[in-house]
């Protein structure tokens, strides 16, 4: 496929799907979305129980023998705590909505890729027909400038056509390295890997739409915001704290120099114990949580606009992709393969061997082919590229091959 190339060994080539999967391990916006999918479940974990871990509470007297010991609980009377798990439960499904449609778009990216790839291999192998064709006019032009059949201008204008198409075959080379070297660093695989011939094989098997994973993040991002509001709002009165204390203390006195005095404590003669509830609640004269009501009412403003543009986007994208489909089908219905190119070219070659042509004929045909294949190839790549923005538009399951 790539002759510029120095190939350490012939495998057979890799397949799209292959591509993809290796995208898939190593895009690290999606390694993101995995372990924010991670942290909330996390916190919906924590939102589901108490939201505070009880506070112990103990005093030592030595004076006056009296140790005391308290546990208490914060609980909330407001619904802070339902608010939170429902804010919880919201994050964890836009978290993992996130993470799905990242997987189609890190699939879609690569598919996108690898078709930019094979492109620019097959413009390569075209600029060097084109390089071989102008080598070929320019060493005739000199061979007729020999004989006296032609002017010198003639072999002047061929050896400017061979220097142009020298250039453009280096710039080929260039972008096909540098599409290489991207396809590399995005999947892990080496820049001499042997690619498809055909860009049309990157593209996925065609199927149902699937959901638009992005907007249920939307939504359910609002829903958390919400939650989150409410949560807040709740929060406005602290939680009050219920519990229970134990006290022990020395009450026996006795008589002594300077009147009465305590007796030494004995845990068998003059321990008394006492025991009972015990309440407390924070009275929200100056905060009352302002700041956290503040800052969520802005985090639901932001969802909203997010949702807002993730609607707009998608119903754009949607209404796009009637003309997708009848572009890809009219370029599936005339534009040639590369192989027919080479076909073309195969017959021209033996054509002007057999004399049936002659060397001029036989150079113009082979330059009108060489045009025609670069359209053509460019051509088809561009339907191969709309085919996969449709898939991604329509979330097709078949962008993410099975790992198994």
């Amino acid at each position: 496929m790539f002759g510029w190339v120095e190939v350490a060994a012939h495998a057979a080539p890799v397949s799209a799907d292959e591509v993809v999967l290796a995208a898939l391990t190593r895009d690290p916006a999606l390694t993101r979305a995995e372990a924010e999918v991670e942290a909330a479940l996390g916190a919906q974990r924590l939102a589901r129980g108490l939201r505070s871990d009880p506070t112990v509470d103990a005093r030592l007297g030595f004076g006056l023998t009296q140790h005391e010991l308290g546990i208490s609980q914060a609980l909330s009377v407001t619904g802070a705590g339902l608010a939170d798990a429902r804010s919880a439960q919201a994050a964890v499904g836009a978290a993992t909505a996130t993470r799905e449609r990242r997987r189609l778009e890190v699939a879609a990216a690569a598919r996108r890729l690898l078709i930019l790839t094979i492109t620019a291999d097959a413009e390569v192998e075209r600029t060097e027909e084109v390089a071989r064709l102008t080598t070929d006019l320019r060493t005739a032009a000199e061979a007729r400038l020999a004989s006296g059949e032609v002017a010198a201008l003639d072999v002047h204008l061929a050896r400017l056509e061979e220097a142009a198409a020298a250039a453009e075959r280096v710039a080929a080379r260039r972008v096909a390295l540098a599409l290489r070297e991207t396809l590399a660093a995005t999947t892990g695989l080496t820049v001499t890997q042997e690619l498809p011939d055909d860009p049309a094989s990157a593209v996925p098997a065609p199927a149902a739409p699937g959901a638009r994973t992005d907007r249920d993040a939307a939504v359910l991002g609002l829903q958390a915001t919400e939650s989150a509001l409410r949560r807040e709002r709740a929060e406005g009165l602290p939680p009050i704290e219920l519990g229970v204390w134990a006290q022990v203390q020395n009450v026996d006195t006795v008589a002594g120099v300077d009147g009465v005095e305590v007796a030494p404590f004995s845990w068998s003669r003059n321990a008394a114990f006492s025991v009972g509830p015990s309440v407390s609640l924070t009275v929200p004269v100056w905060a009352g949580n302002r700041e956290g009501v503040a800052r969520a009412a802005g985090d639901r403003r932001v969802a909203e606009a997010e949702l807002s543009s993730v609607s707009s986007r998608i119903e754009a994208e949607l209404a796009g992709n009637e003309a997708r489909r009848s572009a890809v089908a009219a370029v599936a219905e005339t534009a040639p393969p590369a192989s027919e190119a080479r076909a073309a070219l195969e017959d021209v070659a033996t054509a002007a061997a057999a004399g049936e042509l002659g060397r001029a004929e036989a150079a113009l045909l082979r330059s009108r082919i060489l045009e025609t294949w670069g359209r053509g190839a460019g051509a088809r790549a561009e339907a191969a590229l709309m085919t996969v923005e449709l898939a991604l538009a329509e979330a097709w399951p078949t962008l993410v091959p099975d790992a198994s």
